[in-house]
């Protein structure tokens, strides 16, 4: 006679229980990291970002009223994606990646699954997504003092829960609950 070794259904059980248990505590683990993740790339890029404007702003990149100051560009010209306002060729090498000067009819940039917005103030001071629509009511004089930019997750459960914001004095802002939709 012959014996036939397996698993009985209770050993099943167990082992299938103790795999659920360990998914159970690894997966929110793990988009828990993933977000994290997220958003320190998040944060970089903004930083970037700060860093690419304070150089435009100081080598007069954009200079639309000619007056010897430089003001605060979009995302597609710091990107070198679009030609600079006021000129007629795009900045040479780019200060940000490609991918950051690829804008949506909303003036919106998307990288590492968050939305990107520049905003330029026009003669009120009013902020404005640099649309292209946009673009002739920015003001040049106060282009040269203020700009701003925000990243929000393009699905929050996903990507990461905060927005995030920054604007010509360099902080990088996060509110967690903030749902921020452009």
């Amino acid at each position: 006679m012959s014996k036939h070794r397996g698993f009985t259904l209770l050993e099943l059980l167990v082992v299938v229980t103790i795999i659920a248990i360990v998914a159970a505590i690894a997966i929110p683990n793990l988009t828990s990291a993933r977000s994290s993740a997220n958003e320190k790339t998040v944060v970089a890029t903004l930083r970037a970002i700060v860093t690419a404007q304070q150089l435009a702003r100081t080598n007069g990149t954009v200079d639309v009223n000619r007056n010897g100051q430089g003001e605060a560009c979009t995302l597609a010209e710091l990107a070198g994606v679009a030609t600079l306002r006021g000129g007629s060729l795009a900045l040479h090498p780019p200060t940000l990646s490609a991918a950051l000067g690829q804008l949506d009819s909303n003036g919106f940039a998307q990288s590492k699954g968050f939305y990107f917005a520049m905003y330029l103030p026009d003669a009120s001071g009013v902020e404005l997504s640099t649309s292209l629509a946009n673009l002739p009511n920015v003001s040049a004089a106060l282009a040269e003092s203020y700009w701003s930019c925000l990243a929000w997750p393009r699905d929050r459960r996903a990507q990461g829960y905060g927005t995030f914001f920054t604007n010509q004095n360099g902080d990088i802002l996060v509110a967690k609950g903030a749902n921020y939709s452009g």
